[in-house]
């Protein structure tokens, strides 16, 4: 027989639009790109090493998602904060949130069980060394459960409200309330170990009220520029 010529599984090929639009989201939600900051095609050719249609195509994706700005002949830009969006944003991941543990957790097998207890476990501990870092692992968490339903209606949905909040989440870091987000994941690891959808649900009553001070904190404080 003669010998395959290429791998016989060969990873799926991405489209350059969303090769590009997951950059440009990162560099939003790291703060590489600033709230207000003009896009120019030239710089982000240079910078991305594409072409301008995908490019193009990205920014359009990243305007439905609320966190660029385009007006025609004057500017194409970061979004500037909005509150009021983001209470509605975070009325939606809630929503998901609760959900996704609805959905995954008659799914998942005794070794995901212990899988996704140790991930909390040291998720924990970068939490309770204030561990910048660690802010991500709260979303990782819907992510892992997420992963076990293998809906993309859900994906698609849950990516775009989670790119709002956490546009709004990360700013002022100073606001963040650790031991509300810590308790959310003590009691999201304890409600799956005992494969209990409702005490999932609820876990994520601390969390839901950790977003809101946060964006309480940060509007009264001024820290950002807004609409």
């Amino acid at each position: 027989m003669p010998i395959p010529t290429g791998p016989e599984n060969p990873a799926p090929r991405r489209l350059l639009r969303d090769v590009v639009f997951d950059k440009m989201l990162a560099a939003i939600e790291d703060g590489t790109l600033q709230p207000g900051e003009r896009l120019n095609d030239d710089e982000l050719v240079t910078w991305l090493g594409v072409s301008r249609t995908p490019i193009r195509e990205a920014i359009a994706k990243l305007v439905d998602y609320g966190l660029v700005e385009m007006e025609a002949n004057r500017y194409t830009r970061i979004a500037l904060p909005d509150f009021e969006l983001y209470r509605h944003a975070l009325q939606v991941f809630a929503g998901l949130n609760e959900l996704t543990a609805r959905w995954a957790i008659p799914l998942l097998t005794d070794a995901e069980v212990d899988e996704f207890t140790a991930f909390v476990d040291t998720a924990l501990e970068r939490h309770e060394a204030r561990d910048v870092d660690g802010l991500a692992d709260f979303q990782a968490v819907t992510t892992y459960l997420r992963g076990k339903i293998g809906n993309p209606l859900l994906d698609n949905a849950e990516q775009l409200v989670t790119a709002r909040v956490m546009f709004m989440s990360k700013p002022v870091l100073e606001h963040w309330q650790w031991d509300l987000t810590a308790e959310y994941l003590t009691r999201i690891r304890e409600a799956v170990r005992k494969r209990d959808v409702d005490l999932a649900t609820a876990a994520f009553i601390p969390l839901n009220e950790a977003n809101l001070r946060h964006l309480e904190a940060v509007e009264v404080d001024g820290a950002l520029i807004t609409r």
